[in-house]
């Protein structure tokens, strides 16, 4: 009964231990995984950068694709992949509320519309008889 309770009692104090250097690895990967991306580093959230992006894109070329908002926004944050980019631009599109970028200062809704393979920006107007109009910028 002695020997059986060492035993335990050995097993408990190495599972104990193990636990302690997972918890510390943890918190390592934790403070890794915020570290790399702040918001207020980068101006706001990953979607707010990736519009933004577009729409400094589409002030310079009537015709953006997703590809030069790939390149272009990887020149900024290279912690982000091309897929995460891609996908972001396509959610953005379908969505029914404006994004709110911070254009020098200013706070600007805008929409983001896929036409084929290019994307344009649109500014949200206010509200008329409980629509939002849309005007091309």
């Amino acid at each position: 009964m002695r020997q059986a309770w060492e035993l335990l009692s050995e097993e408990i104090a190495i599972l104990r231990e193990q636990l302690e250097m997972k918890e510390i690895s943890l918190k390592k990967l934790e403070s890794f995984i915020k570290e790399p991306y702040r918001k207020e580093q980068y101006g706001g959230s990953l979607t707010q950068s990736i519009v933004k992006v577009l729409y400094n894109l589409t002030r310079e070329n009537q015709v953006v694709t997703a590809k030069q908002v790939v390149k272009e926004f990887r020149k900024q944050r290279s912690d982000v992949n091309e897929s995460t980019i891609r996908s972001t631009l396509y959610q953005v599109s379908r969505k029914q509320k404006p994004t709110v970028i911070d254009v020098d200062g200013q706070k600007i809704p805008v929409y983001v519309i896929k036409n084929g393979p290019t994307y344009n920006i649109e500014i949200a107007n206010d509200q008329q008889e409980g629509f939002i109009a849309k005007a091309n910028i």
